[in-house]
């Protein structure tokens, strides 16, 4: 009876952690690259490596799923959701395992690489992905507009980079203060 409350209080939380991350992809979004105001820092992924953190990563990747489809639902623009959104999910969760696994060993560390990680996804994402789906479906070639070289130096790798750390620099604060908050429930997966 315990270990079922205790299952059902995480997965209630989980809900609301995703809900949370939910708002969080929609306010605030901040461009931070001039000439690229698509590209936004958003914060949606603090709750989420919260729940990794505290509960396992198997409650963060339910996270991600609960908000992406909550964004899918309610948000939905179309093309662009169906090219941003996989390109995002694919991006924290490669954040949120990296920093997850590596957090054990060193905060600092696991920031970097998890920051690393997530341009070079990201990196890839645009150039295989994203940009020849943008093209075809919506008639924007960034390649002919800027030129491929200068969109993804100048913009891509920086815009990510900045993201990744900004990222890590609030989430561990914010990991710390919920540390009070859900003392007996850290489980290492």
């Amino acid at each position: 009876m315990i270990e079922s409350r205790k299952k059902l209080r995480i997965l209630m939380i989980t809900v609301l952690f995703s809900a949370v991350s939910f708002i969080l992809m929609i306010f605030p979004q901040v461009p931070i690259i001039p000439g690229a105001s698509f590209l936004k820092l958003e914060l949606s992924i603090i709750p989420l490596l919260l729940l990794a953190h505290f509960f396992g990563i198997r409650y963060g990747l339910l996270g991600v799923l609960l908000r992406s489809v909550l964004h899918l639902i309610l948000l939905n623009q179309g093309v662009i959701t169906w090219i941003g959104l996989p390109i995002n999910i694919v991006a924290v969760i490669v954040y949120m395992l990296i920093l997850s696994y590596l957090r054990r060993k060193n905060v600092w560390l696991a920031i970097i690489a998890s920051t690393i990680a997530l341009t070079l996804v990201e990196i890839f994402a645009n150039i295989f992905f994203a940009l020849p789906l943008y093209a075809e479906f919506m008639n924007y070639n960034i390649g002919k507009i800027i030129g491929l070289g200068k969109y993804i130096l100048l913009m891509v790798l920086p815009f990510n980079l900045i993201e990744g750390l900004v990222w890590g620099f609030v989430y561990y604060p914010i990991e710390k203060i919920f540390e009070k908050i859900f003392p007996q429930t850290i489980m290492i997966e």
